[in-house]
């Protein structure tokens, strides 16, 4: 009985935030749309136009909520994609200029009447409160407020969320993307971005936003903090597919996700007693750990042995105060056994190097990206003869362990620049390696592998350059020299809610040779138990295909155990509203800056499937509610500041092209002829029902097939 009470208990508490979340963003989602039409409203209304109705939403037959007051009908319509004021004379549709005329027209002069030009030149008298009636100033003045409306209210949003408070993800570096920008400017774990562009103290979400849309010549400006010292960079992002990148990982916290403290089918998932979501590590073999960069480099020390986490369950800390010490809990010590690495017995060729750091072991020695490694050794070693590079996926964690103790290496190279006399030059190099405490694995699909200790990131060839015998491999049958083209993750028959996951097509490309095969070998390590991998590849000109079982290795860990964290989370909060309207000025400033240059790059630089829809819209509105008002007041500036912009380009139909109609009838005298406002109304009506049906199909497919 008690165990059912609680879980019901739980059940209504969850049901209640989520109808809370889904209040808040039906509120807000409706304020935006309010104010923008209550703008047209309130101006219409000095100006003196009539107003017949005022609706949030559209009353498609008939079906609404509404009431009369006085001369206008208040309602919410059935269809919440936007809202409209009714005025005696106005139509969206501007080719509709001679039923508003009729609509206007009054029988004699009288007091009430006015004269007007119609488009055909001729004079009408019309009712003093049309629209039709109000100078060209007036009508601009109705169009345009609700434009204006929605930027002041934007200010509104923004001013009052930061007053509450604004929670942020601090761009706190946890690893760098191999060959990445950011990883050849060396920046490193645990650096603190406190200026990109014109922002300070940037969240992860505006670094992102401003990479996406910086200059992809001449660089974006960065501001780190390494401890006591601010180092200035310009990163110069790259686009190789869809979004341009610098290559910063997100800020890794010590606090455990609350939905999903771990990872199946991995040590820490199978640990006693079993971790829980907002548990927050402390300690490691009982030695403090005071950030995510401490926690990865003590599991690198003790990659192959068990390791007891302290954690801290329960502990509390100040509302507002994310980053505050934590005060009461339980200290529970759980340890996680060593996670040996799966594979399938493939030793594949090196590629060349294709990035070097700087101020890195290599880039004082002047090895150079195009380079190719022929053979490292350790200086002074007894089997100076014996190469290093036997497996390149398991080089970088060779030669970290030769960098703890001091060890210098011997690289003979081969230039990819041939020689005057026509062939390719080499050399042999002597470089010290640096000592380590951090990992840089791949973290997106084509990017390469890196050897910190040596500062280089190199590719790892489909070539099979030897099969390990005894290997799921040898049983197969692969050979050296075979070429992989395509593997595709088998899961067992009997397991349910099997993951969707794309089998992977190697890379052949020569700036991408071996894409694909390092992400491939990282799924592996967390496979259910009898999963098994299907390889296609070619011998000499035949096409053949494997089915290999993964195998754990004796003497290969992974350095991660399977825990998964939340980000490091602040508040941006003012002390007083001076303050607040300060920053929310920039806040909206920087909204509608962004709507402009996003559209500027809207189909180069950024992709159309970047765009949304209503229901793209909904989602965001909802997980920015959910991490409370102040984000959800900040996602609705964006809003305001998006439906400000785009409301008011020159297409037909929107406030723009209305604005643009009328200032050549300001221009002119008259309205423009019925021919020509019919043409580009057309064209922008189709403009219009393309683009919303195209930003639905991506909103369909968002939640189908992502």
């Amino acid at each position: 009985m008690g165990m059912c009470l609680m879980i019901a208990a739980v059940d209504v508490a969850a049901w209640g935030n989520f109808l809370l979340v889904i209040l808040m963003v039906a509120v807000g989602l409706g304020t935006v749309i309010f104010v923008h039409e209550l703008g047209h409203f309130a101006v219409a209304k000095m100006c003196g136009v009539r107003c017949d109705k005022f609706f949030i939403g559209f009353d498609i037959g008939g079906y609404k909520i509404s009431r009369k007051w006085g001369e206008t009908e208040y309602g919410i319509g059935i269809l919440p994609l936007g809202g409209y004021v009714k005025m005696m004379g106005q139509d969206d549709n501007p080719a509709n200029i001679a039923e508003q005329v009729k609509e206007s027209q009054v029988a004699g002069n009288t007091p009430d009447s006015k004269e007007i030009v119609g488009p055909d030149g001729k004079t009408y008298l019309v009712d003093r409160r049309s629209y039709l009636a109000k100078s060209v100033p007036q009508r601009m003045a109705i169009i345009s407020a609700g434009v204006i409306m929605n930027v002041i209210f934007a200010f509104i949003f923004a001013t009052v969320a930061y007053k509450i408070g604004v929670p942020f993800n601090p761009v706190i570096v946890s690893q760098t993307s191999p060959g990445s920008p950011a990883w050849r400017a060396a920046v490193r774990r645990g650096d603190e971005v406190i200026q990109v562009g014109d922002i300070e103290n940037p969240s992860f979400a505006e670094l992102m936003g401003s990479v996406t849309l910086a200059d992809l010549k001449n660089g974006l400006p960065f501001v780190l903090e390494r401890g006591d010292e601010q180092i200035k960079k310009t990163l110069v992002p790259e686009q190789e597919s869809d979004l341009a990148r610098v290559g910063l990982a997100g800020p890794s916290s010590l606090r455990l996700a609350p939905q999903m403290a771990t990872r199946k089918d991995t040590p820490a998932a199978a640990a006693s007693p079993e971790f829980k979501g907002g548990d927050e590590i402390i300690a490691i073999d009982g030695a403090p750990v005071a950030n995510n960069a401490e926690f990865t480099a003590r599991l690198i020390e003790k990659s192959d042995q068990p390791i007891t986490v302290t954690v801290l369950r329960g502990a509390k800390r100040p509302v507002g105060q994310p980053e505050a010490e934590p005060t009461g809990g339980e200290k529970i010590d759980v340890t996680i056994a060593p996670r040996p690495q799966r594979h399938v017995g493939l030793v594949m060729q090196m590629g060349k190097v294709v990035a070097v750091q700087d101020n890195s072991p290599a880039a004082d020695a002047g090895l150079k990206a195009g380079d190719f490694i022929e053979s490292i050794t350790v200086v002074g070693a007894e089997d100076e003869a014996k190469s290093l590079i036997r497996d390149p996926l398991s080089l970088p964690e060779t030669l970290r362990k030769l960098g703890q103790e001091g060890a210098e290496v011997e690289l003979a190279i081969r230039r990819a620049a041939p020689a005057a006399d026509g062939k390719q030059s080499t050399e042999t190099l002597t470089i010290p390696l640096r000592k380590i405490d951090w990992i840089e694995e791949p973290i997106s699909e084509n990017d390469p592998v890196a050897a910190p200790a040596l500062g280089i990131a190199y590719r790892v060839l489909t070539v099979v350059k030897e099969v390990e015998p005894g290997s799921p491999a040898e049983k197969a049958g692969l050979q050296a020299d075979d070429v992989l083209l395509s593997a595709e993750i088998l899961f067992p028959a009997d397991m349910k809610d099997k993951p969707e996951i794309d089998p992977v097509t190697f890379s052949q490309d020569d700036k991408k040779d071996g894409a694909g095969w390092p992400q491939l070998l990282s799924s592996l390590q967390s496979l259910p138990p009898a999963s098994q991998v299907k390889l296609s590849y070619k011998r000499g000109s035949e096409t053949k295909e494997a089915v290999l079982t993964p195998v754990e290795a004796a003497d290969v860990f992974v350095i991660d155990r399977g825990l998964v964290f939340e980000w490091v989370n602040r508040i941006r909060i003012s002390d007083n509203w001076s303050d607040a309207a300060s920053r929310g000025y920039d806040e909206t400033t920087r909204s509608l800056t962004m709507v402009y240059r996003f559209l500027s790059k809207l189909g180069s630089q950024v992709p159309v499937t970047m765009l949304g829809g209503p229901i793209t819209i909904a989602k965001a509105a909802s997980y920015s509610a959910d991490e409370g008002l102040g984000k959800l007041l900040i996602f609705l500036t964006m809003l305001s500041a998006n439906l400000a912009v785009i409301n008011f380009l020159p297409i037909p139909m929107l406030d723009g092209g209305h604005m643009v109609f009328l200032a050549w009838e300001g221009i002119r005298g008259r309205p423009a002829s019925e021919r020509v406002v019919m043409t580009m109304q057309t064209a922008g009506m189709v403009f219009l029902i393309t683009l919303m049906l195209f930003v639905f199909s991506l909103d369909l497919q968002r939640m189908f097939f992502a």
